[in-house]
C-alpha cells in the first residue's frame, strides 16, 4: 500500500491550536526542512509531500540512493492514484490535508490519539511505581506543593501536557519560581487545565524504544518492535541526533529489558484500538545504589525522530559498502551547517540526508548519517 507522508511536525501544537490558526513563518519553515527525514523509511512506491523547490544535485543523490525523483511531490495534481495518508501523527488538521488532497484517510480514533500523547497519559502509567517520576498539576496551589518539597538547590523541570523534543517546559532549581515561570504556568493551566511536574533525574541514557501496533485487519496480532535506538540530546535536553544501539553495550548491562518493561503501555493502546508507530521515550538514570530505569519518560503515539533514524540505519547497512559495519557505529543527526562540517573532520564517512538549500534559501536545519 503506498503512502503520502505528510510532515505535520508541529503535530502537538496542533492538538491544542485553535481551528485554522496557522503556524508562525519559522515553524513552517523547520517543518518543511524536517520533511526529508521521511526518505529512511518510504519505499520506492510511497511520496513525500514537499511543496519547494529541492535542488538538482539533492535529487540525483535521491535517484542514485534507490528512489525515484519524484518521491518528493510539490502540487496535488502530481499525486498518484490510491495513496493512503501517512502523517507524523494524526491530529484534526491531518486528516482535513488528506481529504482536500484526495487521498485515502483512515486515522485510528483522534480522541485516543490526543490523549494517549498527553502526558497525563504517561504519568498514569508511572503512578504507583516505587519512585514518583512525576506529578500531575491542575492549580498553581498543587505546583507550589510539589515546589516546596525541593530542597534549595535541588533542580526540577514542569511540562506543558502536549510537549516534545525539548520545548514547552520550564527547568528551575529549590522551591521558589521566577516571575516568568509563574506567567509560562499560569498560562499553561488556563490552556490545558494541568502541567507535569518531575524531579530532575541524573541522566546516563536516553533511549528511543520503537513500536508498530498492527490494524485490527492485519494477520500479525501483538505489537511489533522495531529497534530500540539511543537518544542524543544537547545540554538543554533537547533532541540532537540518534545512534544505533548495540545490546551488548556495557551500559545496558543490569537493567530490566527495556522493551519489555514499555510492551504493556503500547498493548493498552492496541486494546483501545490505536493502530501505527509508537515511541517511548526511556531514561537510565544514576542513584546512589546504581543505575534504575526510567520506562515512561515521554510516549509518542506517532512517528519520531527514532523511527525514522532506525529506517535510515538499515538503509544505509543494505548498501554493499556498509555491510562491515558495526551497528552501533552509525549515527543520524540533526543541526546546522556548522554543526554538519564539525561532524565531518571527526568520522570516515558523512552522508546529508537533506539539502543545504530549499526554495532558494540555506536551511537552518539539516540531517546526516555517520560512521566511524
Amino acid at each position: 500500500m503506498a503512502r503520502l507522508f505528510y510532515g505535520n511536525f508541529d503535530f502537538e501544537e496542533q492538538l491544542h491550536a485553535a481551528p485554522g490558526q496557522r503556524r508562525p513563518a519559522a515553524i513552517e519553515r523547520l517543518v518543511q526542512e524536517l520533511t526529508f527525514g521521511f526518505l529512511g523509511v518510504a519505499t520506492p512506491q510511497d511520496r513525500i509531500w514537499c511543496p519547494g523547490m529541492i535542488p538538482e544535485p539533492f535529487l540525483d543523490w535521491v535517484q542514485s540512493a534507490g528512489w525515484p525523483r519524484e518521491v518528493f511531490v510539490q502540487r496535488a495534481s502530481d499525486l498518484p492514484r490510491g495513496l493512503t495518508l501517512e502523517p507524523w501523527g494524526w491530529s484534526p488538521e491531518a486528516v482535513r490535508f488528506g481529504q482536500q488532497h484526495g487521498v485515502t484517510v483512515s486515522p485510528p480514533p483522534l480522541d485516543l490519539v490526543r490523549d494517549a500523547n498527553s502526558r497525563e497519559f504517561s504519568a498514569t502509567l508511572e503512578q504507583g511505581g516505587p519512585l514518583e517520576f512525576s506529578r500531575l498539576c491542575h492549580s498553581m496551589v498543587e505546583v507550589h506543593a510539589f515546589l516546596a518539597e525541593r530542597h534549595s538547590d535541588e533542580p526540577w523541570v514542569v511540562k506543558a501536557n502536549w510537549s516534545h523534543a525539548g520545548r514547552e517546559r520550564i527547568l528551575g532549581r529549590g522551591p521558589q519560581l521566577s516571575p516568568s515561570a509563574e506567567r509560562w504556568l499560569t498560562q499553561r493551566l488556563a490552556r490545558d487545565k494541568v502541567v507535569c511536574a518531575e524531579r530532575w533525574l541524573d541522566r546516563l541514557l536516553e533511549l528511543g524504544v520503537q513500536w508498530d501496533v498492527p490494524a485490527l485487519a492485519s494477520e500479525v496480532m501483538e505489537p511489533v518492535l522495531i529497534a530500540v535506538t539511543e537518544l542524543l540530546v544537547d545540554p538543554r535536553g533537547q533532541y540532537c541526533g540518534t545512534r544505533a544501539l548495540s545490546a551488548s553495550d556495557p551500559r545496558l548491562a543490569g537493567i530490566p529489558d527495556v522493551a519489555a518493561a514499555t510492551r504493556p503501555a503500547v498493548q493498552e493502546l492496541a486494546r483501545r484500538g490505536y493502530f501505527g508507530p509508537v515511541g517511548i521515550d526511556a531514561m537510565l538514570y544514576r542513584t546512589e545504589s546504581g543505575v534504575a530505569l526510567r520506562p515512561f519518560q515521554d510516549i509518542n503515539v506517532r512517528w519520531t525522530m527514532g523511527r525514522l533514524a532506525a529506517g535510515w540505519f538499515e538503509w544505509l547497512r543494505r548498501q554493499p559498502e556498509n555491510h562491515a559495519s558495526p551497528a552501533h557505529s552509525l549515527t543520524w543527526r540533526h543541526g546546522n551547517a556548522k554543526a554538519a562540517n564539525s561532524t565531518a573532520e571527526s568520522v570516515q564517512e558523512v552522508i546529508a540526508t537533506s539539502p543545504d538549500e530549499f526554495s532558494g534559501h540555506p536551511v537552518g536545519h539539516q540531517t546526516w548519517l555517520t560512521r566511524p
